[in-house]
């Protein structure tokens, strides 16, 4: 199984070129209108030359782009990294020739660095921030005059120093959030890709086990037709000096395949017994893979043994359960209790243990993907405890984590009886209505 750090990686495989280079298109072509408008709209002197050199320049590289890449072709964060550099410089220089930090339109300095912020790593985002700020000053320092009708515009310097001051705040912020929530929804993403392969890893074992049952089933008649001839030979030839150890081999290794094939079937059919299971049944189902541990699991419900309502079982309910018990067993010192009960209209069940509970930093954010060791007591991620979330939502469940007064973690659970509920099963429905 790929650990957190792999799936996150796996998560982020680059970044398209086709999305920089429509991104790009975009960016020249409001130069172009901004140039056409001020220049030729309003009649502002423009530094023709120089400005269109630049544009050509975005222009060139990305001809040189479509030409050499295909259109679902990726390029590493580097390699963004270079090109969305590219971009703050070619704008800076059209900055430059327009006022600097005058023109109204250096504001999209923060384009390139927000872009980033949803593509890139945060060292790779960290270093283009870096490299703009450095061009911001720049421009504050050194810029030819805004083009202007007849006396020129000047800013007083102490507003142009706002200006400065400004976008560099905006662009960190901005930059900062944007890479916060791009980073959240990578995690979130990575973890559903791990939530769905453990969905379909039960789903493969349930696959497995069928085809077990089918090819046992399946070999069972040629068996049966082995072992007959094998006793008739044994009849025949068992007391044979030459022969009658080989003929009485063959037919025990005849049984013993028969013995075999028959705990197959029996193992696989035992994989899913029933679509449906009585709630205090499911549970020891999720409890007996955990046994023998040196935590002792208690089971408290107000229903006979063998009774209670009736749940789907799924492999969503069993696995998330599955998590939250071993999540309570890795943490506990000697005892784990596993409560239920019901009301006219929910289900409810408690695993609750009695180690050091739940960090009171980690506690808010119980359910969120890769809370990271740092936050949590054991070093761990908090993926299980997301998976388990995610799956038990799917039934229908609602979650609350909270610790308990005298220490100890604990885990409530609540269904709206009509979410996972089939009926309620007495022990005489159980011993009669199943097995028929």
């Amino acid at each position: 199984m790929l650990s957190p750090r792999q799936l996150v990686a796996l998560d982020q495989p680059g970044v398209r070129v086709q999305t920089l280079v429509l991104l790009r298109w975009t960016a020249i072509a409001g130069q172009l209108l901004a140039l056409l408008v001020v220049g030729l709209g309003f009649h502002f002197p423009i530094p023709w030359a120089p400005a269109l050199a630049a544009i050509a320049a975005s222009v060139s590289l990305n001809l040189g782009l479509s030409w050499l890449y295909r259109r679902n072709d990726r390029i590493d964060g580097r390699g963004a990294l270079v090109h969305l550099g590219f971009d703050l410089v070619q704008l800076a220089i059209l900055l430059f020739l327009t006022g600097g930090l005058s023109n109204p339109f250096a504001l999209l300095l923060l384009v390139p660095v927000t872009i980033s912020a949803t593509l890139l790593s945060a060292r790779e985002t960290g270093l283009l921030v870096g490299i703009a700020l450095l061009l911001l000053v720049g421009l504050w320092r050194w810029h030819l005059p805004l083009p202007w009708v007849g006396q020129p515009f000047l800013l007083p310097g102490i507003y142009r120093l706002g200006i400065l001051a400004a976008i560099g705040l905006g662009m960190i912020f901005c930059a900062f959030y944007a890479w916060q929530v791009s980073e959240e929804g990578r995690r979130r993403q990575a973890a559903l890709v791990a939530t769905q392969a453990a969905l379909d890893r039960e789903a493969r074992m349930g696959a497995l086990g069928a085809l077990a049952a089918a090819a046992a089933h399946e070999l069972g008649g040629p068996l049966g037709t082995i072992t007959l001839i094998a006793r008739d030979l044994e009849e025949m030839l068992g007391h044979d000096p030459a022969l009658g150890q080989d003929v009485q081999l063959l037919a025990q290794e005849a049984a013993r395949c028969r013995e075999i094939l028959t705990g197959i079937s029996e193992r696989a059919e035992a994989e899913d017994p029933f679509p449906e299971l009585a709630l205090p049944v499911l549970l020891r189902e999720v409890i007996e893979p955990f046994e023998p541990t040196r935590v002792r699991v208690e089971m408290r419900f107000p229903w006979e043994a063998g009774a209670g309502p009736v749940v789907r079982r799924s492999p969503e309910m069993l696995h998330g359960l599955a998590n939250i018990l071993a999540n309570a067993l890795r943490h506990a010192r000697s005892r784990v209790w596993v409560e239920g009960g019901e009301t006219p209209d929910e289900l409810w069940l408690r695993i609750s243990d009695d180690g050091p509970g739940f960090s009171a930093d980690l506690l808010p954010r119980l359910g969120a993907p890769f809370l990271g060791p740092s936050v949590s007591r054991s070093g761990s991620t908090g993926l299980g405890i997301f998976i388990a979330t995610t799956l038990l939502e799917r039934t229908g469940g609602r979650l609350a984590f909270s610790n308990m007064p005298d220490g100890g973690a604990r885990v409530d659970m609540r269904w709206w009886r009509a979410d996972i509920t089939m009926h309620r099963l007495s022990i005489a429905e159980e011993s009669s209505g199943w097995r028929a």
